[in-house]
């Protein structure tokens, strides 16, 4: 189980509501081809191009694989609503239970629930403080973004997706060069749940990799001042609940933050409502919900 014992040391980001906003960065890195395609049928069956076979791709390259349901809380909703809602949970719980047996039956290795959080708040505790140096040690300058961008390359590779990077050297590149910022985690309000674990199959349907959603309870204190001066800007005590998207390859144990969800509303069912098979709105989701800093949708 997780104790307090990590608390002292853990730093989390949110975003800043200053006069100049940092706004949400998105760009289009180059597209990974791992998601199954199909050929012309004009062309003949010899030059059909083969399905990529995922357990090929490397854990960094796969992102967010769909806008997975997330259980909203009942008390933002009706009364009325909550009998579906209730319903959905259960199915939610189906899913899970499914995917769990999936894993013991075809990945055969032990379920170690408490010691992914523990490696999965890591994770996410030293993207924010990687991040935050970025932000306060090199300016908006070309040479300076490109040296904030080796820096975040070299610090992360090993606890962050490729599009998760790709975001932070982008905000961090845009990040005002005149604030410093520093935060502190003053609470985890609730032992980390895993609210959503699925099995990723490769081409023969076996499981390879794993996908799971965390769901973290925080209060955080965020200080934004002056670079010069030191005149403060902001001082924010708040709570927050993230659900915190993580790859992961259980043959290895390496996991790795790749984004960041949020509840769904009372009305989508749990069907993913993005389609799979469609390349480009599949690259457009993977890169905005890579963005750990983004609002929630309105």
């Amino acid at each position: 189980m997780l104790g307090l014992r990590r608390v002292t040391d853990i730093g989390a980001i949110k975003p800043l509501h200053i006069t100049q906003r940092i706004t949400p960065i998105l760009r289009l890195s180059p597209q990974v081809t791992y998601y199954s395609t199909k050929a012309n049928d004009s062309d003949p069956p010899a030059k059909k191009k083969k399905q990529m076979n995922i357990a090929n791709v490397p854990l960094a390259y796969i992102g967010v694989m769909s806008d997975l349901y997330i259980p909203p809380r009942l008390f933002n909703y009706s009364p009325l609503s909550w009998p579906k809602l209730m319903l959905r949970r259960l199915l939610t719980f189906a899913f899970n239970t499914y995917n769990v047996i999936k894993y013991k039956r075809e990945i055969a290795q032990p379920l170690q629930f408490n010691e992914w959080k523990d490696k999965a708040i890591e994770n996410y505790v030293k993207t924010n403080k990687i991040f935050a140096q970025a932000c306060n040690n090199f300016t908006s300058t070309t040479s300076s973004s490109r040296d904030a961008s080796k820096f975040i390359n070299l610090k992360l590779n090993q606890c962050c997706g490729k599009h998760l990077i790709d975001v932070l050297n982008l905000r961090a590149a845009n990040f005002q060069p005149n604030y410093k910022i520093t935060w502190d985690l003053k609470s985890i309000d609730a032992n980390p749940k895993i609210s959503m674990f699925s099995v990723i199959p490769d081409q023969d349907g076996i499981g390879c990799y794993v996908q799971f959603i965390m769901k973290l309870k925080t209060t955080q204190h965020v200080t934004v001042s002056e670079r010069v001066g030191g005149k403060l800007i902001q001082d924010v005590e708040s709570q927050s609940t993230d659900y915190l998207v993580y790859s992961m390859n259980p043959f290895n144990g390496q996991i790795l933050l790749v984004g960041k969800l949020f509840e769904s509303d009372d009305k989508r069912g749990l069907k993913p409502e993005l389609d799979a098979f469609d390349a480009h709105a599949m690259q457009k989701f993977v890169l905005k919900a890579a963005d750990i800093y983004r609002d929630a949708p309105k």
